[in-house]
Order: C-alpha cells, then structure tokens, then sequence
C-alpha cells in the first residue's frame, strides 16, 4: 500500500493512506498529549481535555451542535487518551473528507470551554470513575500499572485521574495545559479510506491545520520508578476475586519487543495462551483469563489479569507465577510459530479496516517519527528466533519483580 506523507510548516505532519474498494474515510489526529506528562496535582486533565473538545468551539458554540452536525451525515465520532498520546477521530463517507477535515481542526484549535460544561463534565468523568471502581474487570488494569510505577512526581498511571484532581481542574488549567503540550511537532493527521485525489487531500490538511501553534513542544522527563510495594490487596466485598500478575519488561523502544509481544500472546494473549489452558479449562477456576501488557517509551510490563472463585485466588496465583517462571525453559518452537502466525493472521484481518491504518500509521509517526509499514512490522516478529524468545524471558522473569494486584 503506497502512503502519501507531507510535512507543513508549522511541524503537522500528514499522512494519506488510499484504500481501494472503499466507500468512507477514517480521518484521525493525534497529539502528543498523554497523562504520563500529568504532574501529581493535575492527574486526569488530558483526559478532561479529550472530552472538552466536544463541547463547543467559536464556530460551533455547543456539544449538541457539534453532535447534530456529525449524526447529520452519519458519522461516527470519537476520541481516546492514553498515557502517551490523543487520538481523534472521525469516520464518514468519502465526499464528506473535507468536512472531517475541518471539524477536527476547529475542536482542537478553537474549543470554548465554557464552564457550565466543564462543571458538567466534572460529574461526568467522575461517574466513569465510579463505574471503574464499580468494575475491577474493568479497572484492574489501571490499578497495576500504578502499582508498577506510581512513585514517581510526574506521570498518572490512571488515565481518567481521581476524583480529588477532577474535580479540581478548572477553565484556566485546561487553556495552559494545552498550551504546554499542544504544537505543531507533537501533531500528526491522518486520512485513509477511499481517496480520489491525494493532492487534494493534502490541500485540506494544509488549509485546515496550518495553524497549530508552530513553536516547539518539549515534553517533560518522565522518571519511570518500579514502585516498592509489590502487592495491593483491596477488599471490595465482592463475589469473586480478581488479580492482575506481572513483571516489568521492556519499552517499546527496545530492540526485544517483538520478542516481549510473542511472550505475551503465548503467555495469556489468546485462548490456546498458557494460561487461558491452565486456569480456565484445565482446572475450572476463571471464567476469563486475559492479557494486560504495556509498553510505553521508557518501560512496560508483561501482565495477565482473571477473575476467580475467591477459594482459589492463591492457586490462581501459584500457576500463573509458575508458568512465567519456568517459561523460558519450557516454551516450545512450536508456541512460537503459532504465536507469530496468530499476530499475523489477526493484523491481516485488521489492515481491510481503514481505522487500523490510520491508527497503526498516526501512532507510529508521532511516538517513534517513522513511517513503517505493516509489512515491515510483521518481518519484525517473523525473525524473533526462539533463542532470542528464551534469553529474554529468562533475563526478565524473576520471582522478586513480580507485582500483583487483587480486588476481593
């Protein structure tokens, strides 16, 4: 598939992404807004953000504005924040790409924030919290990545904050911290789908996002520190206990990471995963077994997350500790040519879907400043030898770096 990628002046770079036999568009932004760069005090405000671009800009004073103009053409819409990055996104039929275009650029460059829907919104967020905490399937992970790494001054594990810091933020927070964070140089647009004409494309893109703000965004130093509690034990009164297990592994900047993936999906990546064997069929104890691996710039962390009967939490947790202590010695050279032919097959399905280039490509060029194709990617996990599989899980999988957490 042959990409388009221009370059604007202001830093914004753009990418055009044909797809032949296509009928829409997926157009995407991504900014390098993340709640790793949240300093303790302002925990969830680039989530906030995320919300308050649907809010209302100069152009289109309020949310149902903006909603009535995109369920007009049957669009759909959304947005995301993680610890990294911003995504927005619009998908919509193809003649209407001009239109995507500028909606986008007009929530980013020109939102009001106006603060009745900020206050609003405060209680929006914080029943998303509530829902969370009402959900340890659903919040277990945001909880061991802060057990992970929550030492640190800079850097909220949890992407939507707490209520404490949410309820805090305020009109004038919001305006400086996009400030702070949102230029041309941490700014990637991307359009993939059905595309008649690329220039003009390009010509969109230009007119559209021409004025984000050109001076040079520097992003903080972000201090990855492994937390000195390896446990956190928290009785909910629940039904069933559910634990998330893992170790520290590497960053997405390491060489090993194609190796660290394969780990992962023998280890609890799919339903013939290990551990999806070892707990939920062969012994009856979970009714889901998953994985919760990261990776970020700095770190990661290969983690499986399940929920069992509360009598067998510590034999849930035996198998699992074992099987990622024995791993290195035991994984087969056929566990990993499954695995590999799993990533495959699965990307392969993916890339018909103009919403998986857009986002393989925006995530790509804003966090590691390349332009990759998938076929480069997937040579990456076909050269993972199972030597090289071994030597990192042995490196890596130590009994003392374990950390678990559980909601009982």
């Amino acid at each position: 598939m042959k990409m388009h990628q221009f370059l604007l002046p202001n830093g914004v770079r753009g990418v055009v992404v044909p797809m032949e036999g296509r009928q829409s568009v997926s157009v995407q932004v991504f900014v390098e807004i993340g709640s790793k760069y949240e300093e303790r005090g302002i925990w969830g405000i680039s989530h906030f953000l995320e919300h308050m671009a649907f809010k209302g800009t100069k152009k289109r004073p309020s949310a149902v504005e903006i909603e009535k103009e995109i369920d007009s053409l049957g669009a759909g819409r959304n947005a995301g924040t993680s610890h990294e990055y911003t995504n927005y996104w619009i998908k919509v039929a193809a003649e209407h790409t001009s239109w995507a275009l500028e909606i986008l650029a007009d929530m980013l460059l020109n939102p009001v924030f106006p603060e009745g829907e900020i206050e609003k919104e405060k209680g929006v967020v914080i029943e998303e919290i509530n829902m969370y905490e009402d959900n340890p399937m659903m919040s277990l992970p945001h909880d061991f990545f802060e057990l992970m790494y929550r030492d640190g001054e800079v850097g909220c594990w949890s992407v939507i904050g707490t209520k404490k810091t949410v309820g805090g933020i305020s009109r004038e927070g919001l305006y400086d911290y996009r400030k702070r964070f949102f230029g041309g140089n941490k700014t990637v647009v991307v359009v993939a789908g059905r595309v008649d004409q690329v220039g003009q494309v390009e010509e969109w893109v230009r007119q559209y996002f021409e004025k984000v703000p050109s001076g040079k965004v520097k992003l903080p130093e972000v201090p990855v520190i492994l937390d000195k509690k390896q446990e956190d034990r928290r009785d909910k009164g629940l039904d069933q206990a559910h634990f998330a297990l893992g170790l520290p592994t590497v960053s997405w900047r390491d060489e090993r990471r194609w190796a660290d993936r394969l780990w992962d999906v023998i280890l609890a990546g799919n339903t013939s995963s290990r551990l999806w064997q070892k707990i939920r069929q062969d012994r009856g104890l979970a009714y889901y077994v998953f994985s919760v691996s990261e990776d970020l710039r700095e770190a990661g962390y290969v983690a499986v997350q399940a929920g069992v009967k509360k009598e067998k939490l510590e034999e849930a947790i035996k198998v699992c500790k074992s099987e990622i202590l024995g791993f290195a010695k035991t994984v087969t050279g056929e566990e990993l040519e499954r695995a590999k032919r799993y990533v495959q097959g699965k990307t392969k399905l993916s890339m018909e879907k103009s919403d998986f280039w857009a986002s393989f490509v925006g995530r790509k060029l804003l966090l590691e400043g390349e332009l990759v194709g998938v076929e480069e990617e997937l040579a990456r996990f076909e050269a993972v030898t199972l030597k090289e599989l071994k030597s990192l899980v042995a490196e890596k999988a130590k009994r003392e770096e374990f950390r678990l957490a559980v909601r009982q």
